[in-house]
């Protein structure tokens, strides 16, 4: 939900854009990764065209499964690491039955700093 990451996600969506007109790629949406809040992540999303898929919460869980070099489904049945492991399976049910392609335009790097609010 930080400057840095939409940033980062809009430079994504302009490079898929790119390689689409040679290669069969496309874009399914966004996954919030690690953020309590969504709030201007949704608000990008609105305004380049894209959905949000999934919202992986700042759960510490997550963290400790990278320090411990295992899979969140191997983290035991803790009530935040269950619900993060419920929001991965959900995710993962939607894309495997697929999903229409969307289609985002990116913003101008000018833009984008203008509609986070930075000078």
């Amino acid at each position: 939900n930080d400057f840095d990451s939409i940033f980062a996600m809009n430079r994504i969506v302009a490079a898929i854009g790119a390689k689409s007109k040679n290669y069969d790629v496309r874009l399914s949406g966004v996954v919030a990764n690690r953020s309590r809040e969504t709030d201007e992540i949704d608000r990008f999303c609105d305004r380049i065209g894209m959905e949000r898929l999934a919202h992986f919460r700042d759960v510490d869980a997550i963290r400790r499964s990278r320090l411990k070099k295992c899979t969140l489904f191997e983290m035991g049945d803790d009530p935040e690491v269950v619900q993060a492991q419920n929001e991965y399976l959900r995710l993962a049910q939607d894309l495997y039955d697929g999903r229409e392609p969307q289609v985002a335009t990116p913003m101008k790097d000018r833009e984008i700093f203008d509609f986070l609010g930075f000078e």
